[in-house]
């Protein structure tokens, strides 16, 4: 019972619980990528975790992907999309089809089967869809694309009803019977109370806007219908008196307010008058007696309990008003007791009858207070004018009646509106007419659907791409398809770089995509557009193959976008890093070789600096000295002479010596471990390039297209890593194609040249003069039975020991046989004796060195004593006389071996020869 309850509790925790549906990954280049290969992952994207997407959000700039979708998708018009955006996308998308896992096939046309029918939103797009293929006359009535939605709402826009409920002007019929007065009741609506905006982007009025303008125009005729019955102060008249009143009331009450002031206070006359600032000058532009100045003086002359004149004395600026108020209430003006009948008989108003004038108009004022109120657009409106509209202006997005148009002068064209106007306004005969025009347009399809239609064709198209380079990057990871954030493909060095992204400032960049550890390439691209403007884009390329050692700035290229267009390019600026472990490999010999001729270059310039000084100086020399001599006749021309270059070639022949010996000495010390030698060599190798291939490897599993995009703009929420194998992908570099054939007939190559007599007389002169060189040394070594002295680099006394085991052996592995010496030729007499000088010379430089060296020195003369006694037990002593040197064993001059280096370039200055065992 109890594990029943269990059960029973876990079930209704897992039922409790939100169902996720199991989403699918791939695993692509280490990382994961959701695939959205469902329609249930489709509908449940938002339960994804927002830490799983690759990205958070991008720009819309930058990107190759289609324009119009990308501004669908900015809801707030902030030029990024975000991760809120593309679930809002999503869901509306969710709501008109029924497969969206469909999507992914990124066909440009819309099936009309993926439409729902179960949703309002998706009855209405199939209804506009079969509404455009009619109207298209499409053949395929199956699916429907972009094209056809675009030329339907082009021809949408010129129909006078597209079912937004909005009747502008242009949509009356002008053959109607009613149609004039239905076109002069929108019109006229317009000026008054504003309009909405059509589908087709005129200005028009619905339904509800039409019901709020009869309601104004019927209190602005029952208030002109109280106004009527009302009886008026002055008549006809009462309009233009009440107008003057407002202006000349302001003043008119200032001016008995003065007077008031002047009989309390008597001592303010002057101030009262403004009599101080008649002769002072606000400033030197200003003019004292200008109608702006003169209209904030007072309306007449101040005195204590005057009545204001109306014909003498008044401020000029106020001077045509008051004939005004004189002429319009001189029926209500008090009459003066000498001049009764006289024209000048009503020329002045006191306090009194002027607040009685002003009790008269209170009834009239009251009334037009309950004039209707209209409202107008604000003075910082945007002005909107169209041909055969009213002039307008925008209204704002908050707008209360959600107008879209405001009026600009309401109160002006409703007073100019007669009785008459009204009426035919407010007839039942018009009321009915634009009914119809509103019932006709709601009839018709919605150019709403139409564009609805457009947006879902759109994203069915595009949507599935911009995922795959959003909420993961399976687009770049996966072969053969592109990602939106490439640009396009960049040629120089003889390879083509197809990792390349758009930068608006380099510097910027180049401070966070430095982080990526890639070699990037920053270049800017020039053409030449076709209304012949020039064009100029910044991109950076990362280099995943080959070197950059022939890289440089300034160096072009050509870049090619993904449109196809061809850019020239130019190298700004080089971020190198660790490009491939083969370069890695053999940077070490390169680095080791360029020192190498770094430091020949320094050491001719100095010589040739040196050579530029000397002879600069000898030019000196000479110009300061004596007079010039006259010019001597040319010296004959020396012959060449052999003996003089003997020291040249003595040097090259002892440089190629030693550069032949190391070689030898290498290779024989390979050879001498014998099958052990190519490991021997592999190690070498290993230790030389073994730690840049090391530090190459952690910096190249370390790139990263995450840095690149966060410094174009975009919030990778990932690292995006770049392995080895992708990284080889992103740079292809130049090869022969398949099956192309190669032929190494070279018109420029040594067989090539061989063919022409000046090449070939010169090859022929070069052997011939190797030959007798040859030759020569050949006899000298015949003759004298040795080597010269400038070649020489052995000692023929230096005896040859193997110290490895103690032991002398020959080649067959045989100890050392004592042999008896030879009757010397009478011809040798010489070399004996050279012999003796050259052992007597070594012990003088033996003597000569440090007390340290020679005990060196006699140490490894005792050694190799031992040695060569121990070896040639068998050998008969021979006590030579004092002072005369040993003569060499049979081993010692059959195994030759450099003494130093320094006897290669001097023979004989070397150390000694070890002494004898009869030596002292």
């Amino acid at each position: 019972m109890p594990a029943q309850t269990d059960k029973s509790s876990s079930d209704t925790a897992s039922a409790a619980a939100p169902s996720v549906p199991a989403f699918t990954f791939r695993r692509m280049a280490g990382l994961d990528q959701a695939l959205l290969s469902t329609d249930a992952e489709w509908q449940s994207l938002g339960k994804l975790d927002p830490k799983l997407w690759m990205a958070l959000s991008c720009p819309i700039h930058g990107l190759e992907f289609d324009a119009q979708t990308l501004a669908l998708l900015d809801a707030d018009n902030d030029r990024r999309i975000r991760a809120k955006e593309i679930l809002d996308a999503v869901a509306w998308l969710c709501q008109r089809i029924s497969h969206p896992s469909h999507l992914k096939e990124r066909r440009t046309a819309l099936p009309l089967d993926l439409l729902r029918e179960d949703t309002p939103e998706g009855a209405s797009i199939l209804a506009a869809a079969r509404l455009v293929l009619d109207k298209t006359e499409a053949a395929d009535r199956t699916q429907i694309d972009r094209h056809q939605t675009a030329i339907a709402l082009n021809a949408a826009a010129g129909y006078a009803f597209n079912g937004d409920g909005i009747v502008p002007s242009t949509s009356v019929d002008a053959q109607d019977a009613s149609g004039e007065a239905v076109r002069h009741f929108i019109l006229t609506g317009l000026k008054i109370v504003g309009g909405m905006r059509d589908d087709s982007g005129t200005p028009g009025l619905d339904a509800p806007l039409a019901a709020r303008f009869r309601e104004i125009l019927h209190e602005v005729l029952q208030w002109r219908q109280k106004t009527h019955e009302a009886e008026l102060p002055l008549g006809r008249d009462t309009d233009e008196a009440w107008s003057l009143m407002q202006r000349l009331g302001p003043k008119i009450d200032d001016y008995f307010a003065r007077c008031r002031m002047a009989a309390f206070a008597p001592q303010t006359l002057p101030a009262l008058n403004e009599e101080n600032e008649i002769g002072l000058q606000e400033s030197p532009e200003a003019r004292l007696f200008s109608m702006e100045h003169l209209g904030r003086r007072p309306l007449a002359r101040i005195a204590a309990g005057q009545p204001l004149d109306l014909q003498a004395g008044i401020n000029p600026a106020w001077e045509k008003d008051m004939r005004a108020f004189r002429r319009l209430f001189e029926a209500v003006l008090p009459l003066t007791k000498d001049s009764q009948n006289s024209e000048n008989a009503a020329c002045s108003l006191d306090e009194d009858t002027w607040r009685a004038i002003q009790n008269r108009f209170t009834p009239y004022a009251a009334l037009l207070a309950q004039k209707p109120d209209f409202a107008r657009a604000p003075e910082d409106a945007t002005p909107f004018n169209a041909p055969g509209q009213p002039p307008l202006a925008l209204a704002a997005a908050d707008d209360p009646l959600g107008r879209a148009f405001l009026p600009l002068n309401p109160e002006e064209v409703v007073d100019k509106l007669s009785d008459a106007d009204l009426d035919a306004l407010l007839s039942t005969a018009t009321e009915e007419a634009f009914d119809s025009y509103i019932k006709r347009d709601l009839a018709a399809p919605r150019m709403d659907a139409m564009r609805d239609l457009e947006k879902l064709i759109l994203l069915h198209a595009n949507l599935y791409t911009l995922l795959m380079n959003f909420v993961s990057f399976a687009d770049f990871y996966e072969p053969g398809n592109r990602a939106i954030f490439l640009a396009g493909t960049l040629y120089i060095d003889s390879r083509s770089c197809s990792l390349c992204v758009h930068v608006d400032d380099v510097d910027s960049h180049v401070r966070l995509a430095t982080q990526s550890h890639l070699c990037l390439l920053y270049c800017l691209c020039v053409r030449k557009g076709s209304n012949g403007e020039e064009q100029t884009a910044t991109i950076a390329a990362a280099l995943t193959a080959g070197t950059a050692d022939d890289l440089i700035e300034g160096r072009h290229g050509i870049f090619v976008d993904n449109a196809g267009q061809v850019w020239d390019s130019t190298l700004l600026r080089i971020v190198r890093n660790p490009i491939s472990l083969r370069e890695a490999m053999w940077a070490p010999y390169i680095r080791f070789a360029n020192l190498v001729g770094g430091q020949l270059h320094k050491l001719v310039a100095a010589k040739d600096t040196a050579i530029a000084n000397a002879s600069s100086k000898l030019a000196g020399s000479v110009a300061e000295g004596q007079p010039e001599a006259p010019a001597k006749a040319p010296q004959a021309k020396q012959p060449f002479d052999i003996a003089k270059s003997a020291g040249i070639f003595a040097a090259v022949s002892v440089g190629i010596s030693m550069v032949s010996a190391s070689f030898t000495y290498i290779a024989k010390s390979l050879f001498s471990l014998g099958w052990w030698w190519p490991m021997a060599l592999l190690c070498v190798f290993i230790v030389i390039s073994g730690p840049s291939m090391a530090m190459a490897w952690f910096k190249l599993r370390r790139r990263s297209l995450g840095p690149l995009l966060d410094a174009s703009g975009w919030a990778v929420n990932t690292g995006a890593p770049i392995n080895f194998t992708m990284g080889g992908t992103l740079t292809a570099v130049g090869e022969m194609p398949p099956g192309a054939q190669r032929s190494l007939d070279d018109p420029y190559g040594l067989p090539a040249q061989l063919k022409h007599s000046r090449t070939r007389r010169i090859a022929v002169s070069v052997l011939a003069l190797l030959l007798l060189a040859a030759a020569g040394l050949g006899g000298y070594w015949a003759w004298k039975g040795e080597a010269p002295s400038w070649i020489k680099f052995w000692q023929n006394d230096t005896r040859v020991t193997n110290t490895s085991d103690g032991k002398g052996t020959e080649k067959s592995g045989q100890p050392n046989a004592a042999k008896p010496a030879s009757p010397e030729a009478p011809g040798k007499a010489a070399d004996k004796a050279q012999q003796g000088k050259n052992g007597a010379a070594n012990a003088t430089a033996k003597e000569a060195l440090p007390s340290e060296a020679k005990q060196k020195t006699g140490d490894q003369s005792q050694n190799s004593k031992k040695t060569t006694d121990k070896d040639s037990a068998s050998t008969t002593d021979v006590q030579p006389k004092a002072g005369a040197a040993q003569a060499p064993s049979p081993e010692a001059a059959a195994t030759p071996k450099p003494a130093s280096i320094l006897e290669a370039f001097a023979p004989g200055a070397g150390s000694a020869p070890a002494p004898s065992a009869a030596q002292p």
